[in-house]
């Protein structure tokens, strides 16, 4: 994929805190539970797959999960955890 005018050399790693999630992402098959899914997340299996993935799913605690500042109202510890972690400090 080259949307930005560079060539990806390696997977971009995404954080996830749901075992759920990575196990339908890397798994093959469609599950009972997932049909109601809207077919649009499911794309993500199509970019982890292949000999060459674009993406790359890894399990992370779900306090350390940075993605949480955007999405819930934290405890000013967490919050102040996940921006450093966000600015790259």
């Amino acid at each position: 994929m080259q949307l930005l005018g560079y060539e990806q050399t390696a997977p971009t790693l995404i954080a996830q805190d749901n075992k759920a999630c990575i196990f339908l992402v890397e798994g093959s098959g469609m599950y009972v539970r997932t049909k109601l899914i809207d077919t649009r997340g499911h794309q993500v299996r199509e970019f982890a797959a292949g000999d060459k993935p674009e993406v790359k799913l890894y399990k992370i605690a779900g306090e350390y999960q940075p993605a949480d500042i955007f999405t819930k109202s934290l405890p000013r510890v967490a919050f102040q955890r996940h921006h450093r972690t966000l600015m790259g400090e």
